[in-house]
C-alpha cells in the first residue's frame, strides 16, 4: 500500500532544492511555470528534465514549440518565482513585463538567472500524475551570483 499522499508531501519537503523557472513561447501561448523538480539526465548528449503537473498548461504550448528555457535562479528572483508559481497572474504578461532575452532556439530567457539552459523537447512522457519532459540542450548562459533555494515550504539562501 503506497505512502499517503500528506506524508509524502510532507517528506519531500525536506528535500531542499533548487528554484527553476521553465520558460517557453509557442504561437498561440507564451510564459512560464516555476519548478524545483529539475536534473541532469545526461552529459552526451546533454539531456535535462523537469516535470510538469499534468493539469498544468504549459504542456501544450512547450509540446507545440519544440522548445523551453531552464531558467536557474538567483537569490534576487525570489519575486519572478512566486510570480511564476502564482495561480492568479497571466504568464504571458509576468513573462513581457520581464523583457525576455534569447539564445538559440528563439524560446524566451529571463535575464539574470545564474545558469539558461536553452533546449529543444525531446521526448515528453505520462508518469502518474505528472508530465516527464526531457530536453536537449542546445545553447547556456551563465552569471556569478548565489541560488535561489525552496526547502520546507520555504524560500532559503545560502549564507
Amino acid at each position: 500500500m503506497p505512502a499517503s499522499i500528506d506524508k509524502f508531501k510532507s517528506s519531500l519537503s525536506l528535500w531542499a532544492s533548487g528554484v527553476c523557472v521553465i520558460t517557453y513561447e509557442s504561437t498561440q501561448k507564451k510564459g512560464g511555470v516555476t519548478v524545483s523538480s529539475f536534473s541532469s539526465v545526461s552529459l552526451e548528449p546533454p539531456l535535462v528534465l523537469f516535470c510538469l503537473a499534468k493539469d498544468s498548461s504549459a504542456k501544450e504550448p512547450i509540446q507545440d514549440s519544440g522548445n523551453f528555457v531552464v531558467n536557474i535562479l538567483s537569490s534576487e528572483q525570489k519575486q519572478i518565482s512566486a510570480d511564476f508559481a502564482s495561480g492568479s497572474l497571466d504568464k504571458a504578461v509576468v513573462l513581457e513585463g520581464l523583457k525576455p532575452e534569447t539564445l538559440s532556439t528563439g524560446a524566451p530567457v529571463l535575464r539574470d538567472s545564474l545558469a539558461s539552459l536553452d533546449c529543444k523537447v525531446d521526448r515528453i512522457l505520462e508518469v502518474g500524475d505528472h508530465w516527464i519532459v526531457i530536453g536537449l540542450v542546445e545553447a547556456v548562459d551563465t552569471k556569478e551570483g548565489s541560488p535561489l533555494l525552496y526547502f520546507n515550504r520555504n524560500y532559503r539562501e545560502l549564507f
